[in-house]
Formats: C-alpha cells, sequence, structure tokens
C-alpha cells in the first residue's frame, strides 16, 4: 500500500492497523488506520473538486476497467475502480468532460490505494487538455459552496 493520502497520517494508536490489541476497532482512528493532520498546510499545487465521471481505465497488468470519479483536478484525479490497481502502476484513462470537444485519453500514474480508491496524477499532458481540465475546474468551483 502506498502513503497515507495527503492530509491524512498514519494513526498512533494502532500503527496504521486500525485495530487495537484486541483485534477490536481502534477507536481513534474508526478502523481506518489514517487520521487527519491537525494544524497542517495545505501543499497542493492545485485545488480539487467533487466530480462524478464515468473513466474507462486500462492497464497492462490489469486490462480494462470501469469506475467513477469522485475528486478531479488539473493534476488528477480520484477513482474508484471494481479492482485494486498497484501504486507506481502508469494507465490510459478515457472520459469525456464539457469543456473539451472530444473524449479526453490521458495517461496517469497510480499515487495512492486506499481500498478501491487511487489516486492518480496526470503525466504528459497537451497544452489543450490542460486548458479544458481548467475550464472544468473553474466549473466546479464556481458550483461548489462557500
Amino acid at each position: 500500500m502506498g502513503s497515507p493520502p495527503m492530509g491524512y497520517t498514519t494513526c498512533e494508536n494502532c500503527h496504521g492497523r486500525g485495530k487495537s490489541d484486541d483485534e477490536t476497532s481502534c477507536p481513534t482512528c474508526q478502523g481506518t488506520g489514517l487520521v487527519p493532520v491537525k494544524g497542517g498546510i495545505e501543499r497542493r499545487r492545485v485545488s480539487r473538486y467533487r466530480a462524478s465521471l464515468p473513466v474507462a481505465v486500462r492497464s497492462r497488468q490489469d486490462g480494462d476497467l470501469e469506475g467513477r470519479t469522485s475528486i478531479i483536478s488539473e493534476g488528477g484525479l480520484c477513482l474508484t475502480l471494481p479492482e485494486a490497481i498497484a501504486v507506481g502502476s502508469v494507465v490510459e484513462l478515457r472520459f469525456a468532460i464539457p469543456t473539451h470537444p472530444t473524449e479526453l485519453r490521458l495517461w496517469a500514474v497510480v499515487r495512492t490505494l486506499i481500498g478501491l480508491q487511487h489516486g492518480l496524477e496526470f503525466v504528459s499532458l497537451t497544452e489543450g487538455e490542460r486548458l479544458s481540465l481548467r475550464q472544468l475546474c473553474n466549473v466546479l468551483a464556481l458550483r461548489s459552496p462557500g
């Protein structure tokens, strides 16, 4: 498993196991093995936005999978898939967004994996793809509450 997602750290009480010594769910992290970082500084280069988009994923090791985003940014997305893809794997993503004239076909690397949620970072974006993603994020920012 990869490192904890941004904004979280390994639970010190259960050492990331999610279970207490008596094998019950850890009360500190509620069984997740992760706790939010307190007082941390947001270090992301770009803002993230909630978006539910269908995505087709092609992986050399895992074949073709269908998933759905929960978060998207100019630099990547969070995607739930029916099977886990190993951290470090390079995959091809295919999905449509309203700010791009055709289906996007992007390469991404799996940076984090928690359960079946994959954090992916886009690699080798063209300027047009980057602009379309930025425009989508601007639209989503206007829709985001407060």
